[in-house]
């Protein structure tokens, strides 16, 4: 006898229609081309209305902040995060000395962790040569850090009609680091002893 597969809710709290959505194809919708947008899976109907109700709570913002760090300041600091579920990714980059929001991009669907962490990079490093900043650019990734020196985003993720744009993304990118020299370094964040990175979303 054939196992029956297990459904999912979808809990969209920001998005084109908040709501309870019974399949991920109808909660992308909601949510794809929405800068910030708040969603989560859940196992039952219960528990997505209860958090549906309850409301979304960003835990980025209530994090404390780390007491002891070595790392460099001023500087940048990247970070992505991918709902491993979905696959819908998003990426941002932030201050670390003031944890001022620079940039915020996606959702993207159908994506990858790493993806998002590579073109987080680039991003920061095209932003700093355009505003003429020569600052550290800070990334937990070594994937990502890899990727940027080898100028090629070595991913597995497949090309789908859904991530078409992530494709798009990263070719661009990998074209501008081949064309492009900037005075800045791109380092490793290093996690055990400064802390989570300061771009962290905060959703672990």
């Amino acid at each position: 006898m054939a196992a029956v597969k297990k459904s999912k809710w979808y809990v969209v709290w920001t998005g084109h229609n908040p709501g309870i959505y019974t399949s991920w194809d109808d909660a992308k919708k909601q949510i794809h081309g929405v800068p910030g947008a708040q969603y989560k899976s859940y196992e039952s109907p219960s528990a997505a209305k209860e958090a549906f109700e309850r409301g979304h709570v960003h835990v980025a913002s209530q994090r404390p902040r780390a007491t002891h760090r070595n790392c460099i300041l001023p500087s940048l600091a990247v970070d992505a995060a991918c709902d491993m579920t979905t696959g819908v990714m998003e990426y941002r980059g932030v201050d670390v000395g003031t944890g001022t929001e620079i940039f915020r991009m996606g959702p993207y669907l159908d994506s990858s962790n790493n993806l998002g962490e590579f073109l987080a990079v680039v991003h920061a490093l095209a932003y700093c040569k355009q505003n003429g900043i020569a600052l550290p650019i800070y990334s937990d990734s070594r994937t990502a850090l890899s990727w940027v020196r080898n100028k090629l985003a070595k991913t597995t993720v497949a090309r789908t009609y859904g991530n078409a744009e992530v494709f798009a993304l990263i070719a661009r990118a990998e074209t501008w680091l081949k064309t492009n020299t900037y005075p800045n370094v791109v380092l490793k964040w290093k996690t055990k002893e400064w802390g989570e990175n300061p771009a962290d979303f905060g959703r672990k």
